[in-house]
């Protein structure tokens, strides 16, 4: 079948350019779909009319890095799995305003450093719930600067349920979602 798309779109003077960026290995390969643009290579004004007016609308999304937006979904599931959308955002702002201030290179680096949240790389939730699929629409949202930061620039969070310890007595608590204190 996809031998039979690419000669209707060779036929038609498009080529199907795919472009993907390929997992690490060990790397779950369902998170970021691969993203299809098309050049056209029409001969006349009318046949780039046409060519224009069959070819589909590029994608405007930013490129994601399909590692991060794992990353921001594990901890996204797991910490803040049962909470609203604000305070799944929230919890991955935390995230991304620990890479801003230099906690680490990237997400995964904040994410995997030793007593911040858990061990991401033993975590693997069941991929086929609307959990799952929310948690990782959230990471590509924050990922995509497209959202406004619910933590008010928060650098850590804690279930609100327990006692604070002294850690968090000395921060600055900025704001309550739900179940999370979020802090700088």
């Amino acid at each position: 079948m996809l031998a039979a798309s690419a000669a209707i779109v060779m036929t038609s003077g498009l080529a199907l350019n795919h472009v993907a960026a390929q997992p690490s290995p060990g790397q779950e390969a369902d998170i970021a779909p691969p993203i299809a643009t098309a050049a056209a290579a029409p001969q006349s004004e009318a046949a780039a009319q046409d060519a224009a007016d069959q070819a589909p609308e590029p994608d405007a999304r930013p490129r994601l890095d399909p590692r991060q937006i794992n990353c921001i979904a594990k901890v996204v599931h797991h910490e803040a799995g049962n909470q609203p959308r604000e305070g799944q955002i929230a919890v991955a702002h935390v995230m991304v305003n620990r890479v801003k201030r230099g906690f680490g290179d990237d997400v995964c680096d904040v994410a995997n450093q030793p007593g911040q949240f858990f061990r991401l790389s033993r975590y693997h939730p069941n991929r086929n719930t609307a959990a799952w699929a929310a948690a990782v629409d959230v990471a590509r949202t924050v990922l995509s600067g497209s959202t406004r930061d619910y933590s008010k620039g928060a650098l850590y969070f804690h279930a609100n349920w327990a006692k604070p310890d002294r850690f968090f007595r000395g921060r600055t608590k900025l704001t309550r979602l739900e179940d999370h204190d979020f802090y700088r």
